[in-house]
């Protein structure tokens, strides 16, 4: 099949990367695929570097308006099979080229709340070929906030198993970049660093902790709005010299074996949690809290744990455990590493696209949420 995706964002966190990880998912299956994305972002770096044909527009004055048109020009001249997004700005876009290059399109949605629109709302729900949510979590809670699903399907993000993956090598260059020594007990932190992500939660989890476990270290990896007060809470610590930051990186892929654990402490509901599956990917257990999604990212007990969402005092718990149980550790990290690669690898995910995308058509079947 020919695909021709479409995204703008110039950011690279796990929702930007999503259609990007699904695109190079299905030409590693062998299928023609096409993207438009905006020149110098996160999401064009991806792509290139694995091969994945795109054309990146420049960003400055109009440069919205000039992806659009790009995109109109590539669908006309590439005739795709599908048109895929999950970026709202190219919606009524693809619908209008559905007719024009005799193409079918597939939305995703990656938020949490339902549209604003309710013309857009009835596109989604009506008149789309395939609309596509990335868990039953979303799936559940937009039928709760009263959006039409009888037609919505569940597909996962993809991950590259294949770069996130167990590797001694950058495990032992990154802790000694870092100054974090072989005995250390890393616990890592990737995301935005906003509150809603749960940090400031995480940071008193693991106040107590660091002064129990000598070896303990934390990694936080990721900006945001709230950074400059994480940073202010871990300067007044007493432990403040056995916490590191990086900037967010692009390339998340060697610092996952470099942990000895993760943690995702939302407190916002997540749509899905890309972070919880990828170090997984690396062998890596993980302790994430309940809140949406982050429920199917894990086998609770053995590839690591799940907390309430809020609960410091729960979480705290939770990394415990594991802080003092290195063989439990090594179990779970092998057990997570399985776990992903059988249900969240880029060839797994890459199949279950095609066989959704090969179901009948609106009006034909009604499409129910994968189980």
């Amino acid at each position: 099949m020919k695909f021709l995706f479409a995204d703008s964002t110039t950011r690279g966190y796990g929702t930007e990367q999503h259609g990007a990880a699904l695109a190079i998912a299905l030409a590693r299956r062998g299928h023609t695929v096409r993207c438009v994305v905006r020149g110098g972002s996160s999401v064009e770096a991806i792509l290139r570097q694995s091969g994945v044909s795109c054309l990146a527009v420049a960003p400055g004055v109009a440069s919205g308006v000039r992806l659009v048109l790009s995109t109109i020009a590539q669908a006309r001249r590439e005739r795709p099979d599908w048109l895929v997004t999950g970026d709202g700005r190219f919606h009524w876009v693809f619908m209008g080229l559905r007719r024009l290059a005799g193409a079918r399109v597939a939305f995703f949605r990656h938020w949490p709340v339902v549209p604003k629109s309710g013309r857009t709302r009835r596109m989604l729900a009506h008149r789309a070929d395939r609309f596509i949510l990335v868990s039953r979590f979303h799936r559940e809670e937009y039928h709760r906030q009263g959006m039409n699903v009888a037609r919505a399907v569940v597909l996962y993000n993809p991950i590259d198993t294949e770069l996130f993956r167990p590797c001694a090598e950058w495990r032992a260059q990154i802790r000694a970049r870092h100054g974090i020594g072989a005995s250390d007990v890393l616990i890592g932190y990737a995301g935005r660093m906003v509150r809603e992500k749960g940090i400031f939660a995480m940071f008193e989890a693991l106040e107590p902790l660091l002064a129990q476990f000598e070896h303990a270290r934390v990694l936080w990896v990721g900006d945001g709005r709230d950074v400059d007060e994480l940073r202010a809470r871990v300067a007044g610590s007493a432990h403040s010299s056995r916490h590191c930051f990086l900037d967010w990186q692009l390339d998340m892929a060697q610092l996952y074996p470099a942990c000895d654990l993760i943690v995702v402490p939302s407190v916002g509901a997540e749509t899905f949690g890309r972070v919880s599956v990828e170090a997984q990917s690396a062998g890596v257990p993980v302790v994430v809290t309940d809140a949406g999604g982050l429920r199917e990212t894990l086998v609770p007990g053995e590839t690591g744990l799940i907390t309430a969402a809020g609960d410091s005092a729960a979480l705290s718990a939770a990394v415990r455990e594991l802080l003092a149980d290195e063989a439990r550790r090594e179990r779970m990290g092998a057990a997570g590493r399985e776990w992903v690669c059988a249900h969240f690898s880029f060839a797994q995910i890459a199949r279950d696209f095609e066989a959704l995308l090969g179901q009948d058509g609106p009006g034909e079947q009604r499409l129910a949420a994968r189980e």
